[in-house]
């Protein structure tokens, strides 16, 4: 039992520590399609980042991050989003929620190289939006549009809602 416990302490500063350090590369060039690839681990830490690191916290580094995530994405030739009003229905009482869904999604997309599949990625950038909703509900302000969402995952609901809808 004790190994356990000094296990999931371990990993739990492990994470901590993980998600002060990620630093936004320097100097990056996305000129040509050859340049998105080089970049893909970045994003990808920069998107556990943003997931991991509280909403309260590094403010600026916040921005930061956000901003090479959204220019990579805005030219990457493998990951395209689409974000539907009628699924993404959290941006007004919370922007940041919006960075966390096109997030999850490119997470999911450059994971599993399933590029083209919008309800996997839909799927995945609405469980992003919940979990990070959840975790940072004391910070944000209440949303009943993610309040729905998590209680369509809670009864199983919420990927037959996103086929119908997405």
């Amino acid at each position: 039992m004790k190994t356990i416990i000094i296990s999931l302490l371990l990993i739990t500063i492990s994470l901590g520590v993980y998600s002060q350090e990620f630093q936004v590369p320097e100097n990056y060039v996305l000129d040509k399609a050859e340049d998105y690839a080089t970049y893909e681990q970045d994003v990808l830490d920069g998107i556990n980042w943003i997931m991991d690191t509280p909403i309260n916290k590094q403010a600026n580094k916040r921005k930061n991050v956000n901003t090479f995530l959204l220019k990579w994405l805005a030219g990457s030739p493998n990951v395209s989003l689409e974000i539907k009003t009628e699924i993404v229905t959290f941006i007004k009482p919370n922007p940041d929620l919006l960075m966390i869904f096109m997030g999850g999604w490119t997470k999911y997309a450059l994971e599993s190289k399933d590029y083209d599949n919008k309800v996997a990625g839909t799927t995945a950038g609405i469980e992003a939006v919940i979990d990070f909703y959840t975790t940072n509900k004391a910070f944000m302000s209440k949303d009943k549009n993610v309040e729905k969402y998590i209680k369509m995952k809670a009864n199983g609901t919420l990927k037959g809602y996103i086929e119908k809808n997405a």
